[in-house]
Parts: structure tokens; C-alpha cells; sequence
């Protein structure tokens, strides 16, 4: 009998005898036409390959501009060629950044062919980056006024958090700033502004508790608020907020305490996060660190979120939360996935790390995680339950796409783990490992026979060897209690 619940995505409920499925480092895919063998399926997420190594200067700022990649790695900013290399000298943006942790996010945006200029934000200041002359020039007047920054219509935009306020740049000249004047500060409620986001002809400017939407007006100061109004939905962090398919999408903080993701639909808010991640995102404590990012591979647009040790990553298509992670073998448990800050440069997908500085190639082809270590992927089934019957467990066999071992990545004989969990996911049994196949054994069943009973039973599985696994389903042969359950 097929299991039809196992093809999924994470959805720990409050009490786990609800729910307490899981979907690490794989994302579904459901197929559109009838007739497909599986109706849905769990694919790779991507691994990483090292392209250049910078050690101790953490990632900030990524972006792919006009042919040109460019970094944000500690103060430093570099110009990356093809082949992830450095090319030339590069910028030191200081002041020198010695604090050993993380430090917060820049940004990179461009005027393009008609202004030649990069304006960066970091630490609060505003630089400009001559494309032509490969020069970079701080703002003096705008000296401690950029939180973050941004283009749109011919201006340079910065955002300043301390104060809750806007300021432009002259039309395509990102030299020119008269902070004293040419600001906005808001007034349309009282919960300042904590971040700002380009989408479309709109910036979008967030507060604690509500946000608004400004546009191009063409008065003096060019930007007003849009007569859409108010939105109720805050930004809980200042760094999640990115635009997915031509949409905003923030990690959202409202007047009534609740914290969810939104994303927009034109000027109406969606909120596209389940209880089940809200109870985790609850339990994070201070999320005012999360950090975003989104790309798009093989079909599918993700936003993913990442926290402090935990990333979460909504898939646009399917609508499904799923999380990724590196696994930590000493400690036997997920961290938040590494890579940040993403980009598509030179017609692939590029990521910096974010505590070493290390630029990523990263691909659904390849199979290793960060420093390669193992990508680790696991998928827990819900609970199986039939009226609290004790159910007799003759086989589990996992469906997958067999015969896929690699004797070049040191896995000709790639190996399952099964765990079985009988109260719902509160205990565990002993892993039983399985072969899935050498390579050409295409007709390999991955199957476990005399497995028990349970009244309530959960089924999880977990790989780790460096092949591209494709879960197409499971099934299980099982039989009640006759009697007494």
C-alpha cells in the first residue's frame, strides 16, 4: 500500500502526536499531469563547491550587475571574475571591523549605463564605486545615515534605521546628497521604520508594526506614500525582507505580538508561514538577526530564512516550508545552512559564506556541503495512526530512484538509514541501514521487513552519501490488531 503522506514537507505542530514531519535539505516537487507514477516527489537541495577561499572575513553583500560581480566580505569589497577569483586590488570600506562575530549586512545597488556608479552601504556609511575608473569615494555628508541602501526611478535611495528616515541622491549622481533636506521621515504612523525594500517602481518602507509603500511622484522630494494606505504587518528583522517574484517577502512583526512571514500580493499581505513555523519561530527567542535571501533552480523560486542555527525555506510553487542545514557530525544535530547571500553570476548560482568569506559555486549538481563536509538529508513521515489500534508493521519500502552510486565520489554502495519512532515521535529505535543500489543496479528495491507494531508510528529516513537522491514515495504492508487494541 502506497504511504501517501510520506512526500512532504516540515510541519512540527505543537503537540507531536499531531504532527511531527520533517523535510531537511530536500524540496518537493508535485507533478502537473495525470498518470505520473508518483504524484509527488522530494528532491536534492543544492551543494556548494569552493571557488576562492577568504579566511575570517564573513560574507555581507552579494550582487551580479551589468557582467560585473561584486563582494561585501568584512569591509572589504571586491570586484569577482569568472572564475570566482579576485579581480584587482579591491576596497578597503572601513573602519576596520575586529568584533570576531558576524557582522550585519551591506548592501550593493547600481544607476546602471546612465550613472556608471555602485552605491555600497556598510556600517551605516555611504560609498561610490566609479565603474569606469574602478575608484570608490565615502560620502562624507551621509556619514552614519545609511542602514541600508538601494536604486530606483534615477536615485540612489539610503535608509537610515537610528533615525526613521529616506534620503535620495541627485538624479543619477550618487556623489551628490543633501541630507539636510532632500529626507522623508515617517509620519503616517507612529512605529518607525526599521528597513527598506525596492520592488518594482515601489520602495517599500517597514516599520515595526505597519508598513507603507512610497512611489515616484515627481514633486520635489520625488518619493511619496502610495494611497494604498497603511499594510498592519511589521518587520520582526530588518535583513529579511526580499522581493520573490516580483513581490515582497519579510520575516513580519504585528501590534498584537504575532511574528509570520508575509508576502504581497500587489498592495494586499498574504501571510504564507503555518502555525507550526511560527511556534519555531517562536521558541528562537530574538530573531531580529534572521537573514534572507532568494533564488530561483530546475522550476522553483525559494525564499530562505535564516536564524541564528535554523533555516527555513518557503518554495513559492508548492507553497511548502521545508528547512536546510549543515550537519554538525560531533553533535549530531542541523545548524542554519551556510551559504548567504546569493547571486546568479556569469550564468550560475553563486553564494558567499557566512563566516569565513568563502565564495560558493552552488548547484543541485553537486553533492557536498560546505568545506565538504556530508549534506545530510533527511524526511520524516507523519505519525500513522488508525484509531489508536496497534498496527503490525510487515515491511516498509522506500521508493527512490536506485542504481545512482558513484565510485569517483567514494560512494559506489550508497546507503539509507531508517529510524522508527512508536509513540509518535518522543523516542527512537537504533538505525537500520539499507543499500540503494551500486551504480546500474536500476531494479535495487530499498526495503525493511519485520518492523513490529505501534500505535502510533513514525517513519524517518536519512542519507548522507554524495549521490543525487530522488525520494519518489513509500509503502508499507501492515495489518490491525484483530480484538482488543
Amino acid at each position: 500500500m502506497r504511504f501517501p503522506a510520506f512526500i512532504g514537507g516540515s510541519n512540527e505542530a505543537q503537540s507531536s502526536l499531531a504532527d511531527c514531519s520533517r523535510t531537511v535539505n530536500f524540496y518537493v516537487e508535485v507533478s502537473p499531469f495525470q498518470g505520473s507514477t508518483s504524484e509527488a516527489q522530494l528532491y536534492p537541495t543544492p551543494g556548494v563547491e569552493t571557488l576562492s577561499s577568504f579566511t575570517r572575513n564573513p560574507g555581507r553583500a552579494h550582487a551580479f550587475l551589468n557582467g560585473r560581480e561584486f563582494v561585501i566580505r568584512r569591509q572589504y569589497l571586491s570586484e569577482i571574475g569568472a572564475s570566482g577569483q579576485t579581480v584587482g586590488a579591491g576596497v578597503n570600506l572601513g573602519p576596520s571591523l575586529s568584533d570576531p562575530g558576524v557582522p550585519t549586512p551591506a548592501t550593493i545597488s547600481t544607476n546602471g549605463d546612465g550613472g556608471g556608479q555602485l552605491c555600497i552601504t556598510s556600517e551605516d556609511n555611504v560609498w561610490i564605486y566609479d565603474l569606469a575608473a574602478d575608484t570608490a569615494t565615502e560620502v562624507a555628508a551621509m556619514h552614519g545615515l545609511a542602514t541600508m541602501g538601494a536604486y530606483l526611478d534615477g536615485y540612489f535611495l539610503a535608509f537610515d534605521a537610528t533615525e526613521s528616515k529616506l534620503y535620495v541622491s541627485a538624479l543619477m549622481d550618487g556623489l551628490t546628497w543633501s541630507p539636510g533636506t532632500d529626507f522623508a521621515r515617517r509620519s503616517m504612523a507612529p512605529d518607525a521604520w526599521l528597513a527598506m525594500l525596492v520592488a518594482g517602481r515601489f520602495a517599500w518602507l517597514l516599520g515595526r508594526e505597519t508598513s507603507e509603500a512610497w512611489y515616484n511622484s515627481g514633486e520635489r522630494f520625488p518619493f511619496t506614500p502610495h494611497p494604498s494606505g497603511l499594510i498592519d504587518f511589521g518587520i520582526a528583522a530588518t535583513w529579511s525582507a526580499k522581493v520573490i517574484e516580483s513581490d515582497p517577502i519579510w520575516l513580519a512583526h504585528t501590534a498584537s505580538g504575532r511574528v509570520c512571514v508575509v508576502k504581497m500580493r500587489g498592495f494586499t499581505p498574504e501571510v504564507v508561514s503555518t502555525p507550526a513555523l511560527e511556534l519555531a519561530i517562536q521558541s528562537y527567542g530574538d530573531v531580529s538577526g534572521a537573514v534572507a535571501d532568494v533564488y530561483s533552480d530546475m522550476g522553483h523560486t525559494f525564499y530562505i530564512l535564516n536564524f541564528e542555527l535554523n533555516t527555513w525555506v518557503w518554495d513559492a510553487s508548492t507553497k511548502l516550508w521545508a528547512e536546510r542545514g549543515t550537519w554538525i557530525p560531533e553533535q549530531k544535530r542541523f545548524t542554519a545552512w551556510r551559504p548567504r547571500f546569493l547571486a546568479h553570476a556569469f550564468g550560475e548560482h553563486r553564494a558567499l559564506d557566512a563566516a569565513t568569506g568563502d565564495i560558493y559555486r552552488m548547484s543541485s549538481a553537486l553533492t557536498l556541503d560546505v568545506g565538504g563536509l556530508p549534506l545530510r538529508r533527511l524526511r520524516r513521515a507523519p505519525a500513522i495512526s488508525s484509531e489508536n489500534k496497534r498496527v503490525f508493521y510487515s515491511s516498509f519500502e522506500l521508493d527512490l530512484e536506485p542504481g545512482l552510486g558513484d565510485t569517483e565520489a567514494g560512494s559506489d554502495n550508497p546507503q539509507v538509514m531508517l529510524r522508527l519512532s512508536n509513540d509518535g515521535g518522543k523516542t527512537w529505535v537504533t538505525e537500520q541501514m539499507r543499500g540503494a543500489g551500486k551504480i546500474g543496479e536500476y531494479g535495487r528495491r530499498v526495503r525493511w521487513n519485520r518492523l513490529g507494531s505501534a500505535r502510533r508510528r513514525v517513519f524517518e529516513v536519512s542519507v548522507t552519501d554524495p549521490i543525487p537522491w530522488r525520494l519518489t514515495g513509500a509503502y508499507i504492508e501492515s495489518s490491525e490488531q484483530v480484538g482488543r487494541g
